[in-house]
């Protein structure tokens, strides 16, 4: 959803109410609703301007939802009526329920190594209750910090949320930290770990009420090695020195017999990449290079390359480099040749208008996007009734996400069709 500086406005005085909310669910110690009467929600008209049916009309389609409402007038047309029943059903999330009844309203739970992941402490937390905010259920929400991925931390935090009797675990976690939670462990409480996929969860892939909804990197590597067959283009694989990256470059390795040169790129190379440039100049043009590399590493990467004039057939890679932030970092015209696998689908409307509203990343961020999907799965398991956000479904335990390369336009990804 695209935003103007009047929109901004807009939703700033709308989230006031919300950001509050939330962050007295994010504080306090434990998540009940305030007994407080339900507060109304209102769309305050803040512009000294009248907005013309085809104004309103013009917002709508822009998906200017706020700004649609704030300036909606009594016109006789059933088509702006039509809209604005839309837009406020879009923006009507029923942010407190009444009252919470224990036995009805869902409970969840989240369990984090906050010294083990970082941001996603964080930006975990703010993904579920986004997503629950915006769906309108009754819920209790808890954060089990467990500080640490060690053996004694991690059982300890997922008992304390079965002994405090919560639906289910929603758990961001390493393999390393999934296997000290399940080895000789029994999870009698639904576990979903978002951050790993199934294959390579190894023994504990078909654990008991264990769910995974990681992204399969293999799926991905294999989408770039069918393109560059069907083109018969060799693979340059440049691969970043960390973990990650690591990894990517060994599934490339063993997927595709045809890559003509494979470099480790650390962060002194991917500042000069001139002299890797020379080894590399005269394959170049027939080839595909995939980035196996950090945003910021591609970002200074593929300039390099495109000041030579000498660019390949084009630019691959994974889910690692679907981020804005990439676009920012490279000009225009070489974006053009750039084709990321992504599986983040299109978020619903109503889960959209908030996830701008809030500043949340579950549009670029799988990790965001995954645990709250995470949540709405595990709510539709429970209750076949409950209106789903997401199209993803489970399969043997493992969230099947739509793969699809997406390309750039107008300093967006897009959806494309290579052949």
């Amino acid at each position: 959803m695209l935003s103007t500086a009047k929109d901004k406005i807009i939703k700033i005085l709308f989230a006031f109410c919300i950001i509050s909310f939330l962050f007295s669910c994010t504080f306090a110690k434990t998540q009940v609703m305030s007994p407080l009467p339900t507060p109304t929600q209102e769309v305050l008209n803040i512009s000294v301007k009248k907005c013309s049916k085809s104004c309103l009309k013009k917002l709508f389609d822009m998906e200017y939802y706020f700004s649609f409402i704030a300036l909606y007038g009594n016109y006789n047309d059933d088509d702006l009526r039509n809209k604005f029943q839309i837009a406020s059903a879009i923006l009507d999330t029923n942010i407190l329920p009444p009252s919470l009844n224990p036995e009805t309203g869902v409970r969840v739970a989240l369990l984090i190594p906050q010294k083990n992941i970082g941001r996603y402490s964080i930006t975990s937390a703010d993904s579920i209750l986004l997503y629950l905010v915006t769906h309108g259920d009754n819920f209790e929400f808890k954060v089990f910090n467990s500080q640490n991925e060690e053996a004694d931390n991690v059982r300890k935090a997922y008992q304390n949320a079965l002994n405090e009797k919560y639906d289910f675990v929603v758990a961001i976690l390493t393999p390393k930290g999934m296997a000290n939670l399940l080895r000789d462990s029994e999870m009698s409480l639904p576990l979903f770990i978002p951050t790993i996929h199934k294959k390579n969860a190894g023994q504990y892939a078909n654990a008991k009420n264990v769910f995974f909804g990681g992204i399969d990197y293999e799926k991905q590597i294999d989408m770039m090695v069918a393109l560059s067959s069907s083109k018969n283009a060799p693979i340059i694989s440049l691969d970043d020195d960390g973990v990650v990256g690591k990894m990517l470059g060994n599934i490339l390795k063993t997927k595709s017999q045809n890559i003509i040169a494979q470099e480790s790129i650390d962060s002194k190379k991917s500042n000069d990449f001139k002299p890797l440039l020379q080894k590399i100049r005269t394959e170049i043009r027939k080839s595909m290079i995939v980035l196996n590399t950090s945003v910021i590493k591609s970002g200074l990467i593929v300039p390099q390359i495109g000041n030579t004039k000498n660019m390949p057939i084009a630019f691959l890679s994974s889910q690692i480099n679907y981020n804005l932030s990439l676009l920012s970092l490279i000009p225009k015209e070489d974006t053009q040749k750039i084709f990321i696998v992504n599986a983040i689908g299109p978020l619903n409307p109503k889960l959209l208008a908030f996830n701008e509203l809030l500043n949340s990343d579950l549009q670029y961020d799988w990790v965001n996007y995954a645990t709250a999907l995470a949540i709405d799965i595990l709510l539709s398991q429970g209750n076949k009734n409950s209106a789903r956000f997401f199209h993803e479904k489970l399969d043997n335990n493992q969230v099947q996400y739509n793969d699809r390369f997406y390309g750039v336009k107008d300093s967006h990804f897009i959806p494309v069709k290579l052949k």
